[in-house]
C-alpha cells in the first residue's frame, strides 16, 4: 500500500472523524471525572486589604472548601494549605460591594494533578469603610459585694487606656472598653490581679494581649454614731466638794468601722471635766475633754465647757 494511498484514507471523511474523536475524549475525561474522589471541610476566611478599607459588616468568617481528585492525592493535603480570601486592595472608597472569594494553594496543594478546588460562597456582599485607630478608656466592671463589714473603696487599672481599630463606624460609636467582671464577693482585704477585656464587636480590634492590671481597695466598712445625754464626769475633785452645773450631760459624734463600733459601749469617762485645781467653793468655767480611746475618731462634741457651781458638802 503506497503512502498517497493510506494518506487518502485517513483524510477521507475527516469530519465524522474529528466528532468521533472529540466524543471519544469527551466520554474519557467524564470517566476520569467521574470517579474522582471530593472532600470537603472549612477554612477560615482570610481579608486580604492595604490597610485603607476594612470590613464594616458582618461577613462569614469560614467557607467551605470543596476538593476533587484522587483519593490518594486530595486526602494527604492539609487543610492549611488551602487558603481562601477576599482582596479588598482593589476598592478605593466606602460603599457597599460584592467580591468573589478566591484560593490560594501552598504547601501539600501545589502541584498536584488532577484537582479541582472549589469554594462556597464563590462570594461576598459586604460594606467597606476607612480603618480607624482610636485610644479609650478601659473600665473594669465588677460583681457581688465583699464581707459583711467591708467595702469596696475604689480601683486601679494598668493600663488605664486600649487601642482599638476597626471601621470608622464601628470605632465612633465606642468611648470605652470594659473587662470581664471581677468578683468582689467575700472579700476583706485589697486585692490585684489581670483580667481581660471585652470586645463586643466582631469587626473591632484590641491592640496588645486583651488584658489589664487592676488593684482593688477594699476597706472596713465606716460608721458614724451619735451618742446622747453622755454624763459627765468629774475627775479628781475634791471628796469634799459637790458640784452644780449649768448642764447635766453633752453629745458625742464618733466614726469608726462597722465591726467595732457597732457593739462598742461608750466609757464613763467620755467628757471628762478635770478639777484638780479645785481648792476652794465657787463659780467656775471649765472645759469638757473628750476621752475616746484609738481606732475611733470624735467628728464632733457638745458642750466645749461647762459653768460649775462649787459647795462644801454639809457634814
Amino acid at each position: 500500500m503506497t503512502f498517497k494511498t493510506i494518506s487518502d484514507k485517513i483524510l477521507s471523511n475527516w469530519p465524522a472523524k474529528i466528532v468521533c474523536f472529540t466524543l471519544a475524549l469527551m466520554l474519557f475525561l467524564f470517566y476520569q471525572m467521574s470517579t474522582l474522589e471530593q472532600r470537603f471541610f472549612s477554612v477560615p476566611l482570610v481579608i486580604e486589604t492595604n490597610g485603607q478599607l476594612v470590613p464594616a459588616t458582618a461577613y462569614p468568617r469560614m467557607v467551605k472548601i470543596n476538593l476533587r481528585g484522587e483519593t490518594e492525592s486530595i486526602y494527604p493535603i492539609l487543610e492549611s494549605d488551602i487558603v481562601a480570601y477576599i482582596d479588598l486592595t482593589q476598592f478605593k472608597k466606602e460603599g457597599d460591594i460584592r467580591v468573589a472569594v478566591q484560593t490560594r494553594l501552598k504547601g501539600t496543594a501545589v502541584d498536584v494533578e488532577p484537582l479541582e478546588v472549589s469554594v462556597e460562597p464563590v462570594e461576598i456582599g459586604l460594606r467597606v469603610e476607612h480603618r480607624m485607630v482610636k485610644k479609650v478608656k478601659v473600665t473594669p466592671s465588677f460583681k457581688g459585694y465583699p464581707e459583711t463589714g467591708y467595702e469596696f473603696n475604689g480601683f486601679t487599672v494598668n493600663p488605664a487606656i486600649a487601642e482599638i481599630i476597626g471601621p470608622r463606624s464601628a470605632i465612633e460609636k465606642i468611648s470605652d472598653i470594659v473587662t470581664d467582671p471581677i468578683e468582689l464577693s467575700g472579700r476583706n482585704v485589697s486585692f490585684a490581679g489581670s483580667v481581660q477585656l471585652v470586645n463586643g464587636n466582631s469587626l473591632v480590634a484590641i491592640s496588645g494581649d486583651n488584658k489589664t492590671q487592676y488593684t482593688v481597695t477594699i476597706n472596713q466598712t465606716t460608721l458614724i454614731k451619735n451618742y446622747e445625754d453622755v454624763p459627765f464626769y468629774f475627775e479628781n475633785l475634791d471628796p469634799s466638794f459637790t458640784v452644780e452645773t449649768d448642764k447635766v450631760s453633752g453629745s458625742l459624734q464618733l466614726k469608726g468601722t462597722q465591726t467595732d463600733l457597732a457593739e462598742w459601749v461608750l466609757p464613763g469617762n467620755a467628757l471628762t471635766v478635770l478639777c484638780e485645781n479645785i481648792r476652794y467653793p465657787g463659780i467656775y468655767s471649765l472645759p469638757v475633754n473628750v476621752i475616746i480611746p484609738e481606732p475611733y475618731e470624735v467628728l464632733k462634741s457638745s458642750p466645749g465647757e461647762i459653768q460649775l457651781t462649787v459647795k462644801r458638802k454639809i457634814e
